[in-house]
């Protein structure tokens, strides 16, 4: 977990070097997740299905901001809450279509370089998450869902700069690793590849 963290505070003060137009600030937002993964289905007859209905998180922390040559350079650390949802069969237990939240609390490291026009901006770039804390209420059925503690995935997106003091923010993130590697339910281990993807909005203040 350390050296994420070290990255994302080097490449902050290699900005500030590199640049007079280098801005510091805070940014926060709303994120909006999509889950989905196979159906896992036991000789038990139990049915595990991931819903597709948007789910709604909030993000926050700190950005700065290095423009050079009509570029931008844009890196982030953000604290980020995500959730799902999947719907339950569970004859044994006597659970028919029972939904179940999973919630999701991490520290996200995105860094999107790109192109300006004028105030506007438009950029693509990696972004690494280290999963803090896992909640689902798969829990409360005996289940056990292994999740990854480390993910990495991409967004693209555009912004807009106002007065100099403002950066509002559209984003799309997509993954390039799983979420979860798989499930334990009643001693069968079973794949379940999680994977999600975000539409996200966010509003950052220069100091």
């Amino acid at each position: 977990m350390k050296r994420p963290v070290i990255f994302i505070l080097l490449a902050l003060l290699l900005a500030a070097n590199a640049s007079s137009q280098f801005r510091f600030g805070l940014r926060g937002g709303i994120n909006t997740a999509y889950f989905k993964a196979k159906d896992v289905i036991t000789d038990e007859n139990v049915r595990i299905a991931t819903l597709n209905d948007a789910t709604v998180g909030f993000h926050g922390g700190i950005m700065a901001q290095v423009s050079f040559f009509g570029m931008f350079f844009q890196p982030e650390l953000l604290l980020s809450s995500i959730g799902s949802e999947v719907r339950v069969n569970d004859p044994e237990q006597n659970i028919i279509d029972q939904i179940k939240e999973q919630s999701y609390t991490k520290l996200d490291f995105p860094l999107m370089v790109g192109k300006r026009f004028g105030p506007l901006r438009a950029g693509i770039g990696p972004v690494g998450t280290i999963m803090l804390n896992t909640d689902s209420e798969l829990d409360e059925l005996g289940y056990r869902e292994k999740f990854r503690s480390a993910t990495f995935g991409y967004q693209l997106g555009a912004g807009l700069d106002i007065f100099k003091r403002f950066a509002l923010d559209l984003k799309y993130e997509g993954n390039l690793s799983r979420l979860g590697s798989g499930i334990t339910i009643r001693g069968q281990e079973r794949e379940f590849d999680t994977r999600s993807r975000q539409f996200i909005v966010s509003l950052g203040v220069f100091f």
